[in-house]
């Protein structure tokens, strides 16, 4: 069925039976719609040939139409930001907004000049000095994560349940034998890796297991990985038995570094990354990671950036935090994988 005029978010109230703002919270993915009723209004605004009209809306609210996205310093080469990305742009396309990515050395006080709605900042880190200055600017912001102790709070965040996850990767391993692992982490203070690595190390604590962890720049060339992976594979022969790769990029070159130092990666040595990748279920052997769904998570910040510019500027509601789902791969990386 198609109107000679424009269907507006009342026609499709109408035809559900439901509040105008319901149909609007179910358009715009903010509110509290349960997920039944937004498949309901998708479906009857698609039948109805519902179009929002962004120009007018935008217009209306004195908005430019478009989010501003900062991915940290050195991420360009990641695939976890690269498909976060483009989460990112989709959900912004299909709310009929606009993306434009910020430069990472550019000042934080330029944003706040940006024609822009609202910033979306992924995995805020104590160690960018830009971070401070998003957060405390005009623009609204939503953090891919939240915030560590000690910068100010955004608009919303997103994040995962990461501590569960490294729990139970941790656990898988140890029901294949290990009992020496060792963690490769960055030099990144972002809520993220303090997250994981905390988990890891409570783990440990738990099991009555030394928790090894081999610090590294980032990102680390090979030969800095390679020595890390040297120094844990003798460890004054007290070897590891399993090396955890935090950082995305960083976990084929320990696989590569464990074999030059004539480990058996699957055999003696067992391997897993935090930071899940296509090319991970594709190596020899196939590595055990934690699917962070990426994509979905560039989705829920637009959804989230899109609450808090639907939302009154004099609203003094608590921050919005969504958490997206997410999982283990248990590959045959592990020893004794069937």
């Amino acid at each position: 069925m198609r109107h000679d005029r424009a269907v507006t978010l009342q026609d499709i109230a109408d035809r559900l039976g439901v509040s105008r703002s319901t149909a609007s919270f179910a358009i715009t993915g903010r509110g509290r719609v349960s997920d039944e009723m937004r498949r309901r209004v998708r479906e009857v605004a698609d039948e109805l040939g519902y179009r929002p009209n962004t120009v007018a809306r935008h217009l209306k609210g004195s908005r430019t139409g478009m989010l501003a996205l900062r991915l940290p310093p050195d991420s360009t080469a990641m695939s976890y930001y690269m498909e976060a990305t483009f989460g990112i742009v989709e959900e912004a396309n299909d709310a009929g907004m606009t993306v434009i990515m910020l430069p990472t050395e550019q000042s934080g006080d330029r944003a706040d000049q940006l024609p822009a709605d609202a910033i979306i900042l992924l995995d805020p880190d104590l160690n960018d000095p830009e971070v401070h200055t998003l957060l405390a600017g005009r623009l609204p912001v939503i953090t891919g994560e939240p915030v560590p102790s000690g910068l100010p709070e955004p608009r919303a965040s997103v994040t995962s349940a990461h501590d569960p996850a490294v729990r139970e990767l941790m656990d898988h391993l140890l029901e294949r034998g290990i009992h020496r692992p060792a963690m490769l982490f960055p030099e990144l203070r972002g809520y993220w890796a303090l997250t994981v690595r905390a988990a890891f190390e409570s783990w440990c604590a738990e099991h009555g297991i030394r928790p090894r962890i081999s610090e590294v720049a980032h990102p680390a060339p090979p030969e800095v990985i390679h020595a890390a992976v040297a120094e844990l594979v003798a460890d004054d022969g007290d070897p590891v038995d399993a090396i955890v790769a935090v950082s995305d990029g960083t976990v084929l070159s320990v696989v590569t570094s464990a074999q030059q130092l004539g480990r058996r990666v699957g055999d003696d040595l067992l391997v897993a990354a935090l930071v899940d990748s296509e090319v991970l279920s594709l190596a020899q052997p196939s590595i055990t990671a934690i699917d962070l769904h990426a994509r979905e998570f560039g989705r829920r910040c637009v959804r989230a950036a899109l609450a808090v510019i639907e939302a009154d500027a004099g609203d003094a509601a608590a921050p919005i935090i969504e958490v997206v789902p997410i999982t283990v791969q248990f590959r045959a990386s592990t020893l004794g994988a069937d």
